[in-house]
């Protein structure tokens, strides 16, 4: 019996170490510059897949690319302790989450839109006005992360900020105090919790009984909150949904306006005397004094995020030639689990497609008590008698074949369920020839070009979300260059569903493939008859179009008949 020495180190505990990102969040560091590039590396992950015209994220003080996109983070939510404890690390990711989800619905617009129809000249009811709107779209923002996961860090966040801001209520009744009252009821995760009535249960202040003030505001306030959480997120066009949420609050500013004529906004109030210091960096509304961090520590922490960029636009602009018109590629790991069934129908199908094409390779287990005898294993006969042997023959492919998926724009919706199910299948079939299959896929994500390898790991199938414009010679380069250094007899298989429309000419990768000798072939799939036209004269007879998944197995075999073996 072995007994473990009590000085050997099992594991290391953090304080606070309960939070929901350490259920996912392991690349942390106890270095500040490294642990901070992490956290922000984390969070770009998490944006991508809010929407597509969400800016880029990044500590206040760091350069930024777009001042009107890009989401700056305050550094002062999280520095001092490194690792970064969790309960931070989710309110700084949810702080992100409201940001991003705040771009991708235009709230500012629907702000803007509302006050201009109700702004007066008095600065008073201007600034309760914009209390209101942008308390409002708070909560909407909100109950559209309670539909998924994210909803979890917006209530890390939302539950901070409330014990934050309510140290600093002014003298009941107040504005300030009243919608932060309505965050905590209407943005709830359970979804119910506006349709009760406000006690003292909910929130309380020694020596005052807020319900005579807040009990009727807080019903009218709260009669619009089921329009938010059910009829809005209905309406597809995001246009649509912001004039939608405008007649929602002018149907209550209304009436707000009055009920609140004589009460103070908050402590910011034009009509109070207060002015904001240095200790409220962190508060709601006009208060928020963000601090930045200081640029020598920004410029290590942008160095630690570039070291782990794969960034292949340099390398292609080689061989493309400078002259070429490239777009900026780089490769990334996000991805998201894919939960579609395997169609085991159509995998069967491709397979039997790749079995004329794959070569017979005989397997020998030796050394065996019976069986055919072993002439190689003769001499054994008076040691132990191990003579025979059994030969067993399998199919196998030399070429290492990886498919390389378009995940563009145009394949949103159904047609990239299709998709998944097709590409997996297909893997799954090659695979059973030759383990070292891959797959990637790409797409555009804010101006760039991005390769993602989605090929399983322990199981499990990936997917990303696909989006942007079609850059196919940038992208069956860079999967060229992805390809192990001593490949057999590479293979690329490309699923499309059109012509590329971006970047460089497909003729310049083909010949790059030739050069290389990498066989090419596509496929494409869902194609409208321009695309078809499109797409011949870009890969010539090296492509074949197929409509349906019933048609997939013989249309490609028709695409291998031009190739003897894998």
């Amino acid at each position: 019996m072995t007994v473990k020495p009590k000085d050997v180190i099992t594991k290391f505990s953090f304080a606070k170490g309960e939070g929901i990102s350490d259920y996912w969040r392991t690349n942390k560091s106890p270095i500040e510059t490294k642990e901070l590039a992490n956290l922000l590396r984390s969070t770009r992950r998490i944006t991508t897949y809010i929407g597509s015209n969400v800016g880029n994220v990044i500590w206040n003080g760091m350069r930024s690319i777009s001042v009107e996109t890009d989401i700056a983070l305050d550094p002062q939510l999280v520095l001092g302790r490194y690792p970064i404890p969790s309960d931070k690390t989710d309110i700084a990711i949810g702080t992100v989450i409201i940001k991003a989800l705040n771009q991708a619905e235009w709230s500012q617009r629907a702000i803007d839109q509302t006050f201009a129809l109700y702004a007066k000249s008095q600065a008073d009811v201007n600034y309760k006005l914009k209390m209101f709107l942008e308390m409002a779209e708070q909560i909407y923002i909100d109950t559209i992360s309670n539909r998924s996961v994210l909803g979890l860090y917006t209530e890390k966040h939302r539950i901070s900020s409330f014990h934050e801001t309510k140290r600093y209520f002014v003298q009941p009744p107040s504005l300030g105090e009243l919608l932060n009252i309505w965050w905590i009821m209407g943005a709830d995760r359970s979804g119910s919790k506006y349709q009760m009535e406000f006690t003292r249960e909910i929130h309380s202040v020694r020596g005052y009984d807020l319900e005579q003030y807040y009990k009727g505001p807080l019903m009218l306030l709260n009669s619009i909150v089921r329009e938010l959480i059910e009829e809005c997120p209905k309406i597809r066009s995001v246009v649509d949904r912001c004039t939608y949420r405008v007649g929602l609050y002018s149907r209550v500013w209304r009436e707000l306006k009055d009920i609140t004529k004589f009460w103070t906004g908050d402590r910011f109030d034009p009509l109070m005397s207060q002015k904001p210091t240095e200790n409220n960096d962190i508060l709601e509304g006009s208060s928020e004094l963000q601090k930045t961090i200081q640029s020598k520590l920004a410029e290590e922490v942008e160095s630690n995020l570039s070291e782990e960029v794969f960034d292949l636009t340099e390398d292609i602009s080689r061989i493309l030639g400078e002259d070429s018109d490239v777009v900026p590629i780089k490769v990334t790991d996000n991805v998201i689990p894919l939960i579609e069934p395997l169609d085991r129908e159509l995998t069967y199908k491709l397979y039997i497609a790749l079995r004329s094409h794959a070569k017979k390779r005989n397997i020998f287990t030796r050394g065996l008590k019976s069986g055919k005898l072993d002439s190689r294993r003769l001499y054994r006969a008076p040691i132990n008698g191990n003579i025979f042997c059994y030969k067993k023959q399998e199919l196998q492919m030399n070429s290492e074949v990886v498919l390389l998926v378009d995940a563009t724009g145009s394949l949103g919706g159904p047609k990239w369920k299709l998709v998944q199910r097709i590409y997996r299948a297909l893997f799954e079939a090659v695979n059973s020839f030759n383990s070292n299959t891959r797959i990637f896929s790409y797409s555009e994500v804010k101006g760039e070009c991005t390769l993602t390898e989605l090929t399983p790991s322990y199981g499990m199938f990936y997917t990303v979300i696909p989006r942007g414009k079609t850059a196919s010679a940038e992208a069956i380069i860079a999967t060229a260059l992805m390809l192990k250094k001593h490949s057999k007899r590479p293979f690329i298989i490309h699923l499309t569903d059109g012509a590329s429309n971006w970047g460089s000419e497909v003729k310049q990768a083909i010949d790059y493939c030739k050069q290389k000798k990498i066989s090419l072939k596509t496929l494409g799939f869902g194609c409208s008859s321009s695309n078809i036209t499109a797409l011949k004269e870009e890969y010539d007879n090296q492509v074949v179009f197929v409509d349906g998944i019933k048609e997939l197995p013989k249309e490609f075999a028709k695409l291998l008949v031009t190739t003897n073996y894998l």
